[in-house]
């Protein structure tokens, strides 16, 4: 039975969504957000020696949360952006 894909995230992909939808945010603020349970979307899978996190996003989490927790895109991205 083939494996289902799961279709995630990056912490960057969040951030730029985020403020794309009006939530100026940076990457220490969402990676600590993440990690202390404020952005319920994410989980932190792992944290290395020197601090740096690993997150585990799926994009439906992350898309369900901001479309009750965010309003909608500001402006649209050009295509030349």
């Amino acid at each position: 039975m083939p494996t289902p894909i799961v279709a995630r995230m990056t912490l960057a992909q969040v951030m730029q969504d985020m403020r794309r939808r009006g939530l100026p945010i940076s990457q220490n603020s969402l990676s600590t957000g993440i990690q202390n349970g404020t952005f319920p979307f994410a989980k932190v899978v792992s944290v290395g020696e020197t601090g740096r996190r690993t997150f585990f996003i799926l994009s439906t989490n992350y898309h369900a949360w901001a479309a009750e927790n965010l309003g909608p895109y500001l402006k649209e991205e050009s295509a030349n952006a």
